[in-house]
């Protein structure tokens, strides 16, 4: 008897042990597209520099401030560990990225948060990797896979539980139930130094996707559930974007997102358009939510945290206030974010369609992307106006053009379900 009440004894600590295992806490800390600009590439201002950032939407500047203030707001929470969905430098500078690896990365290391990065499209194989010379540039080095694998050993590659040979994808142990699984969906190898491209758009190779699921495989076995990260989006996060912009999105995105549903892959923190949204794909327990995580050169300069308490996770959004010699961060990188915008659409237009109309699209447009970076977007009866006048005076000149307006217009003000900012995911839903 008293053999069997011991053997029961056991079992029974043993039921518990699991069952606490299963539902431990912890917290994550999600930033992405930091964008890290060491000041040395900046060698001189001049026209270079200032006909790079009219063109760009990113504070690329104030990047090292606006990092320490990102990793000093993480510092404060207290996650256990902190994801990096990518596009860690301003374009794959060996200098920048030393310089979040051995200082920013390991300010967090040094109190208690365990860093995972994945590369985003500007990290690798980067031939935009430029020092500023006044009105010139001239290239300055960049990094291979294996360089980057060896310069974040401590963030990821270096304790990873398996690699995968075909990408710098990784699997790595959070705790005793969890796995987290790091997807390299890049597109470096086809950068082209000679004609000086940086491929934007991503995909999952299929030996990539091998990897994969001999890892969900493998978890299963060993009774762990699995979160994921990637920079690259895994579901439309507007309607249309995956024809309009394509490039932030992975190849294919439907057919992998269905897969990722099957394999119970629900969860992937994603990156790469610098904007806060959370959207979702597919039903029940075969639902997958992509959380996009914005920029922190970018309005609204956000940091996500996450308690996970599955099946549950707690989703809360704080962002970087201050910059100091600026009264308001907020004013500033919203005029940067519209301005960059407005450039673009001003520079794609037809010449032939008249500067003040090209304009005008431009600033509508603009104030729908600053809506859609911040998250949880409504658009107000006032925007609608100026929508459908921005749209007429486009008309007259281009059909296409004004359609085009019309449907960006409105898709970043669709906020697709659920929340972007502050939400708790149930996952057994």
């Amino acid at each position: 008897m008293k053999t069997i009440i011991s053997a029961l004894t056991v079992c029974w600590f043993g039921i518990l042990a699991v069952a606490a295992q299963q539902s431990s806490v912890f917290k994550i800390g999600v930033l992405s597209d930091i964008h890290f600009m060491a000041p040395e590439l900046l060698d001189k201002p001049g026209k270079a520099f200032d006909n790079y950032i009219i063109h760009d939407r990113k504070l690329l500047e104030q990047s090292p401030e606006l990092l320490d203030s990102a990793v000093h707001v993480l510092i404060q929470e207290q996650p256990e560990f902190v994801f990096i969905c990518g596009d860690l430098t301003k374009d794959g500078e060996k200098i920048s990225h030393r310089y979040v690896a051995d200082h920013y990365l390991k300010q967090l290391r040094e109190n208690g948060c365990r860093v995972f990065v994945v590369p985003g499209n500007h990290d690798v194989n980067n031939p935009h990797a430029v020092i500023f010379e006044g009105d010139t540039v001239r290239r300055t080095e960049t990094v291979t896979p294996d360089e980057f694998a060896r310069i974040y050993k401590d963030y990821g590659y270096g304790e990873a539980l398996a690699r995968d040979p075909h990408s710098l994808s990784y699997t790595a142990r959070l705790d005793s139930h969890t796995w987290l699984l790091a997807i390299d969906a890049c597109k470096y190898e086809e950068n082209d130094f000679d004609n000086n491209v940086c491929v934007t758009g991503g995909r999952i190779k299929p030996e990539t996707m091998e990897f994969i699921r001999r890892q969900v495989e493998e978890a299963r076995r060993q009774h762990c559930r699995i979160v994921t990260m990637m920079h690259h989006g895994i579901v439309e996060h507007w309607k249309w974007q995956g024809k309009v912009m394509k490039d932030y999105l992975i190849d294919d995105w439907k057919s992998h997102a269905r897969e990722f549903g099957k394999l119970g892959l629900r969860v992937v923190f994603t990156g790469h358009f610098h904007a806060q949204d959370i959207t979702a794909f597919g039903k029940g327990n075969r639902c997958v939510y992509d959380v996009e995580t914005g920029s922190t050169v970018s309005f609204p300069q956000p940091v996500r945290i996450v308690t996970c308490c599955y099946p549950e996770l707690n989703i809360r959004t704080r962002c970087v206030e201050h910059l100091s010699g600026v009264n308001t961060l907020n004013e500033l990188s919203i005029r940067y974010a519209r301005s960059g915008i407005q450039t673009i659409i001003s520079d794609m237009l037809p010449a032939s369609i008249p500067y003040d109309i090209r304009q005008q699209a431009g600033s509508t447009l603009s104030k729908a992307y600053v809506a859609h970076l911040k998250g949880d977007e409504k658009m107000p009866d006032s925007y609608k106006s100026e929508l459908k006048k921005s749209c007429r005076s486009l008309r007259r000149y281009s059909w296409k053009y004004a359609f085009a307006l019309k449907v960006l217009g409105k898709s970043f003000f669709h906020d697709l379900t659920p929340a972007d900012n502050d939400i708790v995911l149930k996952l057994n839903k």
